[in-house]
């Protein structure tokens, strides 16, 4: 563990479920020694132990409902917040809600020690998966616009499903990624196509020759 991480005084860890619970306070114990490690069972109860303790870093593993329900972004104002998420879309959500970094659920010590390095040195962490949701795999070849050459060839199969009048839900379960992933890519393709609505992004995305109406 870098020298930063160990300047950590207090780190909180929260998840609802006790197995979690346990595992992510030995993981945060194994990945900055030295640093003390107290826990919160419920969101109210995790408040109170970050003002008793000092807590500079919280490591948090919400429930899916926590994560859609909780004040997250207030959170991360107060401390340093690493989460840890299973959904890519929901991991790039907590970047731009101000956490620190965000690793998948079942992340071990040593990704959580690179994760509680980078909150140390104000840096940002995300796991490849998640980032390639925001990079390019490769340009899309279909039409000639500039919106077209930077959609991604998962964006164009979003793009072909809104296309049909297909929902969030329905392109979800079209294309075998979860809901909030899909919410992600439409918002992705909008802000691309510089359109307010679905409907305006189809109807440019018709005008360059990227789908078909």
């Amino acid at each position: 563990m870098s020298a930063s991480a160990r300047r950590i005084a207090a780190i909180a860890v929260y998840a609802a479920d006790g197995a979690q619970r346990r595992r992510l306070e030995k993981s945060a114990a194994e990945a900055a020694p030295g640093s003390a490690v107290v826990t919160a069972d419920g969101l109210s109860a995790l408040a109170r132990l970050i003002d008793e303790s000092g807590a500079e870093v919280v490591l948090a593993a919400p429930s899916a409902g926590e994560h859609d329900q909780f004040d997250w972004a207030a959170l991360s104002r107060r401390v340093s917040l690493v989460m840890m998420l299973d959904d890519p879309a929901h991991m790039i959500e907590a970047l731009q809600a101000g956490a620190a970094a965000a690793l998948p659920a079942s992340a071990g010590a040593a990704d959580i020690a690179a994760a509680l390095g980078a909150a140390a040195r104000g840096l940002k962490l995300l796991p490849g998966d998640a980032l390639s949701l925001l990079l390019p795999e490769r340009q899309a070849s279909s039409g000639d616009g500039e919106a077209g050459g930077l959609l991604t060839a998962r964006e164009l199969d979003v793009l072909t499903a809104l296309a049909d009048g297909a929902s969030n839900k329905a392109i979800a379960r079209r294309l075998d990624i979860s809901f909030h992933t899909a919410k992600f890519h439409v918002a992705a393709i909008l802000a691309k196509l510089d359109a307010d609505s679905r409907t305006e992004a189809v109807t440019r995305a018709a005008q360059l020759g990227l789908v078909m109406l």
